[in-house]
Formats: structure tokens, sequence, C-alpha cells
């Protein structure tokens, strides 16, 4: 009779563990747990859902967000916790890049434009010399028709600090003007940020 309880225990655990494995399986190995604190996705910690079930962010959140990450000081060339206006292009260039082929080519530009709303922007304007490919030269005489820097620069110091950039996305982005970032509004953030 013992035998019997201990195969019978044996095969209890081993089912008990098959059902957590397939349901791990099942749920693609995420392990998010709402509102419990156990484990949480940190890219979906701050979301917040509306009476409609869509997920939005505001500008608190969506700076909250995106402050516990090293972007803002990988833009920040000389480690000064501000952004001049050399690193804020630059850095642009570099988010852009999706790829990560250090060259800016017209899909990853008209990408850009949609997702940044550049307004009244070309690629034939932007590639002057026709190559398919920005150098810098080229880029930064066309990012240089794009006024962000001195309208994100709220303090006018001419240095933009980590909530004056996150402000600036967060405007950029919030294309309907209702203060919140979308499901569709904040999808550009993992195209050029979540990586």
């Amino acid at each position: 009779m013992k035998k019997h309880k201990t195969k019978f225990k044996n095969m209890t655990i081993s089912g008990f563990a098959l059902f957590l494995m397939l349901g791990m399986v099942a749920c693609g190995g995420e392990t998010e747990v709402a509102d419990d604190g156990v484990v949480e996705d940190a890219w979906v910690a701050d979301d917040l859902e509306n009476d409609t079930g869509v997920s939005t962010w505001d500008s608190e959140a969506f700076n909250t967000r995106f402050a516990s990450t090293d972007y803002y000081e990988g833009w920040d060339a000389n480690d000064d916790n501000f952004l001049d206006e050399n690193e804020y292009r630059r850095g642009f260039y570099d988010t852009w890049d999706v790829n990560d082929d250090e060259a800016l080519d017209e899909n990853e530009w008209t990408m850009a434009a949609k997702d940044w709303r550049l307004e009244n922007q070309s690629w034939t304007d932007w590639d002057t010399s026709g190559d398919g490919v920005l150098d810098e030269n080229e880029y930064n005489a066309g990012f240089d028709t794009i006024v962000w820097y001195g309208e994100w620069d709220q303090d006018d110091d001419n240095q933009l600090s980590e909530r004056e950039y996150t402000d600036g996305v967060f405007r950029l982005w919030d294309a309907n003007n209702d203060e919140v970032l979308d499901d569709t509004e904040y999808r550009v953030y993992s195209v050029y940020y979540a990586s």
C-alpha cells in the first residue's frame, strides 16, 4: 500500500510540474503578474488602462519609463547630464539608424519621417548627392531645418535636460494632442528605444 501511495504522490508531482511547464510554454515564457508585484515586465510596469481597455501613458509615466533606461546618457557624449545641439543631432542619427550600420538610408529616413512626424521634409531635400545614403553633412543640413531643439529647450539655456528631451518626444508622438500616448502612438517607442 505504501508503495502505491509513493507512486501516486510522484505521479501527482510530475503531473503538476508538467502542467506548470505547459502553462509557461503556452504563455510564451512571459512571467508578468499584474498588481501582485511578483514579477513584472519593466516596459509594461507603468501601463495604465483606460476605460476602453486601451493602455495609455501620460507624460509622467513616459518620463519615468524613459529615465529608467540609459538612452539619454548614451546621447550625452560629454557626460554633463545635458544634451547640446550636436549631441542631440547625433543622437537622432543613431536612433533613426535602426539597423545600426552607421548609415542612414532612405528606408530608415522614410520610416523616421513618418514616426517622428517630420512635416514639410523630403528625402530628396536631405539626400542632395542622390546616392541613397545620408552622409554627415547631408544629415546635419537636413536636420538643421527641424526646429525641435529650440522648441524642446523650455528654459532657453541652450541645453536639454532629460526631462526636456522626454517632454519633447512625448509631445511629438501625442499626435491627437490629448496629453496621453495610446498604444498606437506609443508603438514608436519599441521601434527606436526598446531593445
